[in-house]
């Protein structure tokens, strides 16, 4: 026969059940969020591997690529310089690895730069450049 103490005792573990599997899904929940973030923390601490930090900048400078026949000029925006080399926004993709030349018509300088990526951003490209040294050590 069930008494009350017994039904009163009963409910109380059944409660207690609930708040466990509660506090262990805000757990694993947390767990897994911890996780990403360390994750996270980690890929920005490798992927940002340059050695200077990189200023933000806007201007216009013009991309000459050498072609076989005429040379292809793009005009592209300027978003960060640092002293190896240059992020800009760009129309038309380039194809990585490429010998270009930069000019930046406010300084009149001229300079040979190696495309290191071309990526997709929104409606135009995103090309990192590096400034050519003339040694194999400023490749990656």
């Amino acid at each position: 026969m069930l008494t009350k103490a017994m039904l009163n005792e009963a409910e109380r573990v059944w409660k207690m059940d609930d708040m466990n599997l509660a506090m262990g899904r805000a757990l694993r929940v947390s767990t897994i969020g911890a996780a990403f973030h360390y994750a996270r923390s980690f890929y920005h601490l490798l992927g940002n591997r340059r050695r200077y930090d990189r200023q933000a900048i806007s201007g216009v400078v013009r991309l000459t690529c050498p072609g076989y026949d005429v040379a292809t000029v793009h005009m592209c925006a300027c978003v960060d310089i640092s002293p190896r080399g240059m992020g800009v926004d760009c129309s038309d993709a380039i194809q990585p690895d490429t010998i270009v030349e930069v000019h930046a018509e406010e300084h009149g300088a001229r300079r040979p730069v190696r495309v290191c990526y071309c990526h997709e951003h929104g409606s135009v490209y995103r090309i990192g450049l590096e400034f050519a040294t003339g040694d194999d050590k400023s490749r990656h």
